[in-house]
């Protein structure tokens, strides 16, 4: 492994507007009775001001008719171009947040031992080689864990500069870089961290695309169990049937299988 420290750019104020603003975009939907257009109601709602000019100027929100920031057209799909890219985060991503390098095995959240020391973090390397924002990526994995908005003082996060963005780059620059993954083999032979980080994501879809389909076979087979039962206790002549649960990461399940595939949808503006 390489010695040299990881070297990133800086989290430049752009992406800053735009994560403050996708963060208030995600309240407004979520919860739009909260913001009025008389911010100056409450002390704190100072600090929303700026990210709703900014969010004005780009045509994101507008003050509907009883006086509350509600989404616009372009809001509404540029929100929901974040929830597609966390879902594609969930599916494709998450798998190699651990990988035990030495066996080329990745971590199974049921059966492993997670705080492990064997364990890599390989999703910001990936993100790197697919050509992918890593800013982008590392928000929505923070915003996926669900616990942004436990944070009492979470308004003050969305100013420019604040711990919130510090924290992101500190997580950036503590990853590992593609450059990192190469080595010297055993012959003498130079392997590139290209090579490596190549042969980790096929790998690592493999596994994902096994084990996505293990489950849906699993939950397939439940609901026939259940059927079947409701079947037998009502005694009921009914047309057999089986409604499957709503699956949000269906669609995405082709991305997972396919390992070098650069997904559209990471590499589009938000707006």
């Amino acid at each position: 492994m390489s010695e040299q420290p990881p070297s990133r750019t800086r989290l430049d104020e752009d992406q800053q507007h735009q994560f403050s603003g996708l963060i208030l975009m995600d309240r407004v939907q979520n919860e739009p009775k909260h913001y009025h257009a008389a911010l100056l109601e409450e002390k704190d709602d100072e600090l929303l001001e700026k990210v709703f000019a900014y969010l004005q100027e780009q045509n994101l929100v507008h003050i509907a008719d009883d006086d509350h920031f509600r989404l616009t057209e372009r809001g509404q799909q540029a929100f929901q171009n974040m929830l597609h890219q966390q879902q594609s985060y969930l599916v494709h991503f998450d798998i190699f947040a651990r990988v035990d390098l030495s066996e080329g095995s990745f971590a199974d959240l049921d059966e492993d031992f997670l705080d492990d020391p064997r364990w890599s973090d390989l999703r910001v390397a990936v993100a790197e080689y697919k050509g992918i924002d890593i800013y982008r990526m590392i928000f929505l994995a923070m915003l996926a864990e669900g616990s942004f908005f436990e944070n009492p003082d979470w308004k003050f996060d969305l100013a420019l500069g604040s711990s919130f963005f510090k924290e992101l780059e500190e997580v950036a620059v503590s990853q590992i870089t593609c450059d990192e993954l190469g080595y010297v083999a055993e012959d003498g032979a130079r392997v590139s961290g290209e090579s490596v980080i190549e042969d980790i994501i096929l790998q690592g879809s493999a596994v994902n695309k096994e084990r996505m389909e293990r489950e849906r076979g699993r939950q397939q087979s439940l609901l026939e169990e259940e059927e079947a039962q409701r079947d037998q206790d009502d005694g009921d002549d009914r047309e057999e049937w089986v409604m499957m649960p709503y699956d949000p990461w269906y669609p995405m399940g082709a991305y997972a299988g396919s390992a070098l595939f650069v997904e559209a949808l990471w590499l589009s503006a938000y707006w």
